[in-house]
């Protein structure tokens, strides 16, 4: 026992005090967007800012499918408003395109649009994506059959935007037909946001697109490494003294315990994808209200452990603090989640998106590239049998509705036409490594490195412990918009 119990704890030591010398590669360990999603809405009670009143407005006649003819069905697609600043004619439009993650919580998290708004007294709206939170196209029934869900796509919901903003500008603001619009949006937003850009130039007046990983698509290149993490973790999980001194000291919840060999891959995804959290968020206002890098943190139980129980404990602490950051819960429910716990719903419907045309090959190399388990390469059979099948089989999902390459064709890699659209990655992002990298030499297309950032950093509400890096980079953003801005004003007769 004591030998497989240093064996792991040994390994670990290696692993987490080396992750934060590669870039982390990121893994198919679906538990992520869940984390994020409630993050955001725990973090709207952090934020000490004034607050904004918001009004629910709801868009009519939004056609279930914008390129068919002969489909007439239409529904309602939600959206937040605020026109405080909004006090003179023509005066811009700043236009968040939603995501999956939710709306109510986007006005706080969008901190960086929401500020900025005040300085250009521009009128803000976040719209909601389809297919998510109370935009639910067939009601009850959105959820139920693929031939509903075959609507849920990133060139419906662009569409959708394209005509909220036409008439937002046409028949919902006074005086705003030659209203610059910028929209804004980050991760999924960013890119739905970048290929809004491309699609439709003549509808916005420039864009936002913060950690957008635009290329994080089927041929990504990947190498083949091995890795033994996994058996390590089975070895120690192996035995039961060490299943209970885990259960135990880790304060796992009843739902979540280490009973057998089946659950060490529980752990494993657990302590891998904690590890990536850590990295993408690592920025100092992780929690909006600290000044502490997600990334230090986690190494600390490692660099500072002595004995083969502080070892073997070091991790917890690192799941503890992306699980339990607001320091409320007494364990920890870290799988075997209720299927009717309302963000499911939500993540049900982008793992669609995931099995129909959103189909990121990210994997881990292993050493010595990363510190992971490896599982490249990329398999899409595996990932549509054991994954897409398993999920969506029941509700009439088929091959026909796994299409890899989609993206690929219908936006392509190259922004370098693209003019008036502004990436920005952060270093620690793991989908830094799938963002657009070069700056060309169209009119405002430009790309921005945040050396000291993580994932969608640069939108975030203005914080004290703000480093001078992440202080530029706004202010090159507000630079740009009041290019565009301008350039619209001049060019009165285009249609922004």
């Amino acid at each position: 026992m004591k030998l497989n119990l240093f064996l792991l704890i040994f390994n670990l030591f290696i692993i987490i005090s080396s992750l934060f010398c590669f870039n982390p590669i990121g893994l198919k360990n679906d538990f992520i967007r869940e984390m994020e999603i409630k993050r955001r809405i725990q973090l709207q009670t952090k934020i000490d800012k004034p607050k904004l009143k918001w009004t629910e407005e709801w868009f009519d006649n939004v056609p279930i499918d914008h390129f068919s003819s002969e489909d007439s069905r239409t529904f309602k697609l939600r959206y937040l408003i605020n026109t405080d600043y909004f006090k003179y004619k023509d005066a811009p439009i700043f236009f968040c395109l939603g995501d999956e993650g939710g709306i109510d919580d986007s006005t706080d998290y969008n901190g960086f649009m929401v500020e900025t708004a005040s300085e250009f007294g521009a009128a803000l709206i976040f719209a909601e994506h389809r297919f998510f939170y109370n935009t639910l196209p067939f009601g009850n029934e959105t959820y139920t059959k693929a031939t509903n869900m075959v609507y849920l796509s990133q060139d419906q919901a662009i569409a959708d935007y394209v005509l909220l903003i036409k008439y937002l500008k046409e028949k919902r603001l006074v005086n705003a037909k030659k209203s610059p619009v910028i929209t804004f949006g980050s991760s999924y937003g960013g890119e739905l946001n970048a290929w809004m850009r491309l699609k439709y130039p003549n509808v916005t007046a420039g864009a936002i697109a913060s950690s957008a990983p635009i290329n994080y698509f089927i041929n990504s290149p990947t190498l083949s490494q091995s890795s033994y993490y996994d058996v390590v973790m089975r070895t120690y999980l192996h035995y039961a003294e060490g299943r209970t001194f885990l259960n135990k000291n880790y304060h796992l919840s009843p739902l979540s315990q280490i009973n057998d060999l089946n659950d060490a891959q529980q752990l494993i995804d657990v302590f891998t994808s904690t590890m990536i959290y850590s990295s993408r968020w690592n920025f100092n206002n992780f929690d909006l209200t600290s000044q502490f890098l997600p990334a230090v943190e986690s190494c600390k139980a490692f660099t500072s452990a002595k004995t083969f129980e502080q070892f073997a404990l070091a991790p917890y602490y690192t799941i503890n603090m992306v699980y339990n950051w607001t320091g409320e819960k007494t364990t920890l429910h870290l799988w075997n989640f209720t299927k009717t716990a309302v963000v499911y719903d939500f993540y049900y419907a982008w793992c669609w998106l995931s099995c129909t045309k959103e189909i990121s090959p990210y994997c881990a190399r292993g050493p010595p590239y990363d510190v992971f388990e490896r599982d490249c390469p990329f398999n899409l059979t595996d990932y549509f049998e054991n994954f897409c099948m398993a999920t969506f089989s029941k509700i009439g999902y088929t091959k026909d509705y796994f299409q890899p390459n989609w993206i690929i064709d219908h936006y392509g890699y190259d922004f370098k036409t693209a003019t008036n659209l502004v990436f920005i990655n952060g270093i620690y992002d793991p989908w830094s490594g799938g963002g657009w990298k070069q700056t060309t030499t169209n009119v405002g297309s430009v790309y921005n490195y945040m050396t000291d950032g993580g994932h969608t950093y640069d939108i975030h509400p203005s914080f004290p412990g703000d480093t001078k890096i992440i202080r530029d980079i706004r202010f090159k953003e507000k630079m740009h918009i009041a290019e565009w801005i301008h350039q619209a004003k001049l060019n009165s007769n285009t249609t922004y």
